[in-house]
């Protein structure tokens, strides 16, 4: 019979007094060795003399140098066991941490690099491309983006880089950037800022609220004078401001009528029968290049600029139906609604209730514009500030 075997009998009450008695000495040792042994801290040098000693004191005729051997041997297995234990808790650890830990803080944080939706050719379509699509449309006009990459790095850090697909001056500046827990930081300023506010002089037209104060080229005599000035080889971003506010099919016509095609139009919302207000910068693309994007277009219809076009039936310009244009422009407004963290990061000039009201606006009265946007050089500048309806200019270089 093992030891073993013995002990099992011992619990279950099935010995000999006289074997039980032998058990609960063997016990006793055991447990009188193993205090000994942590409270002298000897284990890793264990010295044989000093345990000989303590167990012949007990029992001269016990086999104390098997039993000496068989207590280390017990001890060096615990404390294997307790370092494999502590060995796999820490490797789990060092687990957790680079694998699920960065997957739990990034779906803290805005993910640049989620799939919204893949294309009839096969292409996803990420959150930052149609973000930029939406948001360079709606706040800088000259400067529209409708592709953009992400590279994950962990712990909701990106990489970032957004493209220019397209060029008038034929220049290409792609701008880089990172983003660190819906921080954006951008190494190049051309994308995501806001015109000045006073680019547009709203308040010189009848009925119209606007930013109030002088325009960003001083008054009308010294705009004229400006455009005068600049470089006829350059390009620039020019905001032209109407003598008065103009519903889309107003508009369309108007640009027809003068053979100018503007880049980009400004929105006021109708307040009442009498009032417009134009305190933001805000618009839709008129005349510009379209993209390729998937996204929900049950959702958000004609989101995608390019849809816009795509949904004109001739071969000439494509100028879309004011129907068209106004679900354009609300959708890129509920979008800027629906996606706060990266409207938020990118520096949204307006807030949520404004929004709202521009789209109730346009909803309940239309599409009006006052003004618009137009990338052009010197000459081109200077043919549109001759026309009617053209109040004042303001340009700024193109970058």
């Amino acid at each position: 019979m093992t030891y073993k075997e013995l002990l099992n009998l011992y619990k279950k009450g099935q010995l000999s007094d006289a074997e039980k008695a032998k058990v609960k000495e063997d016990i006793e040792k055991q447990e009188a060795i193993s205090e000994f042994l942590f409270e002298n801290d000897e284990i890793p040098e264990l010295e044989d003399s000093c345990l000989e000693a303590e167990i012949a004191d007990n029992d001269s005729g016990f086999d104390e140098k098997r039993f000496q051997k068989m207590i280390k041997k017990s001890i060096r297995k615990a404390f294997l066991k307790l370092g494999i234990g502590v060995g796999i808790i820490v490797l789990a650890l060092v687990i957790v941490a680079n694998t699920v830990m960065p997957n739990i803080v990034d779906a803290m944080y805005y993910d640049p690099t989620k799939i919204v939706g893949t294309t009839e050719g096969g292409n996803n379509t990420s959150q930052l491309s149609v973000d930029t699509m939406v948001y360079t449309e709606l706040f800088t006009p000259g400067y529209y983006r409708n592709k953009a990459y992400a590279s994950h790095k962990g712990y909701g850090k990106y990489d970032v880089e957004i493209f220019q697909n397209f060029t008038i001056n034929g220049q290409i500046n792609n701008v880089y950037g990172r983003i660190d827990k819906n921080t954006l930081t951008l190494f190049s300023d051309s994308v995501f800022k806001s015109p000045a506010q006073n680019s547009f002089v709203p308040d010189n037209i009848k009925g119209v609220i606007g930013h109030g104060g002088a325009g960003a080229a001083g008054n009308q005599e010294s705009a004229l004078r400006k455009l005068s000035e600049l470089d006829k080889t350059d390009y620039y971003v020019a905001y032209v401001t109407f003598d008065k506010v103009m519903n889309y099919d107003e508009f369309v016509a108007w640009s027809k009528d003068n053979d100018i095609y503007p880049h980009w139009g400004a929105v006021c919302r109708k307040q009442d029968e009498k009032t417009y207000i134009a305190d933001r910068i805000l618009g839709f693309n008129y005349f510009a290049f379209g993209g390729a994007q998937a996204y929900d277009r049950e959702k958000y219809p004609y989101l995608d600029f390019g849809d816009v076009i795509k949904s004109v039936d001739n071969d000439g310009l494509k100028i879309a139906s004011s129907d068209v244009m106004e679900k354009h422009m609300t959708s890129m407004l509920r979008y800027a609604l629906d996606n706060e963290d990266f409207f938020e990061m990118a520096g949204c000039p307006i807030s949520d209730s404004e929004l709202m009201m521009y789209i109730e606006s346009i909803e309940d009265y239309g599409l009006f514009t006052y003004g618009f946007v137009m990338v052009a050089q010197k000459d081109e500048i200077l043919k549109i500030s001759n026309k009617e309806n053209v109040s004042y200019i303001y340009t700024t270089p193109l970058v």
